[in-house]
């Protein structure tokens, strides 16, 4: 089957601020292959798309969204709908099906149940699923009984290609207002409560460096947990707010005034911002797992595992680090990562 016969529909709709899916979706394009953005319905995404598209290829990211709801009982409703429109995409459409794997299971941590039987199955239907690391490889395999040859570890067109980044330190930060001689930490990214940012603001407000500061810069979408926050860092001084989706022309800004980037996740298995930040050469504090440990084994003690490195120790080891050389490696690896093997994905 040549590229220009294939017909891809995405599904869903991250919108088009996602660069994650853009540089897919335009890297796809630029290899002669059709590529539709699905619309995101509340109910009958996929039938919706097949319908209207007859694609050669379904490809999904975040699938969650198709079976997770608010109650237990939406929940169930979603995805017995979901399994019925795989078994006719399979079966009646006879399309092939490609997924990325983003998490094992859902940041909110609800209907983990039905979720892994939904998921089981929706996985156990692919033709092809793409993960970002051999350890999460290894876990889903085993954790759904999943074929070893039907999934691959490629990683993300590079976030250089996607983002600007022709401004410097000195620049940036008289650009934000922050001061030239300050020890500057980021965290860059919606603010939810999976990523940690209630341990961050404590850690840093533990610090006792009077030159330090924290840029958080991102919108929390719901009112109370930004309550939460704000109440929290109330009385530090050394915290900057950028409580606002920060648009494609600023996040140099962001990346460029910061000295390290901070994600204090409490559970992951991928994080875009970690490839967002490597794209930067930034040097990055995160959570310890055997995946972060296998991409960011150059900068180990930036990782903490709340045992023997806690946050606060990182953060504090992240002032005595070089930090130029950890950025120039993030970004070494970021670029040359085997994004074209996308391609693959849709050929075999």
């Amino acid at each position: 089957m040549s590229s220009s016969s294939i017909r891809i529909v995405v599904l869903p709709d991250a919108g088009a601020e996602n660069p994650f899916q853009y540089e897919m979706v335009n890297f796809l394009r630029q290899n002669q292959m059709e590529v539709i953005i699905g619309k995101k319905h509340a109910l009958g995404s996929t039938y919706q798309a097949l319908k209207q598209h007859k694609p050669t290829f379904l490809y999904y990211d975040w699938v969650h969204s198709f079976i997770i709801g608010k109650s237990l009982g939406w929940s169930f409703l979603k995805s017995l709908i979901f399994v019925v429109e795989i078994l006719i995409a399979k079966n009646i459409y006879k399309v092939k099906i490609v997924h990325t794997l983003h998490n094992l299971q859902n940041h909110a941590g609800i209907w983990l149940g039905l979720e892994r039987k939904i998921y089981g199955f929706f996985l156990r239907q692919c033709n092809h699923i793409r993960v970002y690391s051999e350890e999460v490889k290894r876990q889903a395999i085993s954790k759904f009984g999943l074929k070893e040859q039907r999934v691959s570890v490629i990683q993300d067109v590079p976030y250089h290609y996607y983002y600007p980044n022709v401004v410097d330190k000195q620049t940036s930060r008289k650009k934000l207002g922050i001061e030239e001689d300050k020890f500057v930490y980021l965290f860059f990214g919606e603010l939810k409560p999976y990523k940690g940012i209630n341990d961050l603001l404590t850690a840093h407000g533990e610090l006792e460096e009077s030159k330090n500061c924290l840029i958080i810069a991102g919108k929390s979408y719901d009112t109370q947990y930004w309550e939460q926050l704000t109440a929290k860092a109330k009385d530090n001084t050394t915290i900057q707010w950028f409580h606002r989706f920060i648009e494609k022309e600023e996040v140099q800004f962001f990346f460029n005034a910061a000295d390290v980037v901070v994600l204090p996740f409490k559970r992951i298995d991928h994080s875009g911002s970690i490839d967002l930040a490597m794209s930067f050469s930034k040097p990055i504090v995160t959570l310890r797992t055997n995946a972060t440990e296998r991409l960011l084994g150059h900068q180990l003690p930036l990782l903490f595992d709340n045992h023997r490195y806690s946050l606060k120790n990182c953060l504090q080891i992240a002032r005595e680090s070089d930090l130029k050389a950890i950025g120039r490696r993030n970004f070494e690896i970021a670029d040359t990562t085997n994004y074209q093997d996308l391609v693959k994905l849709f050929k075999r």
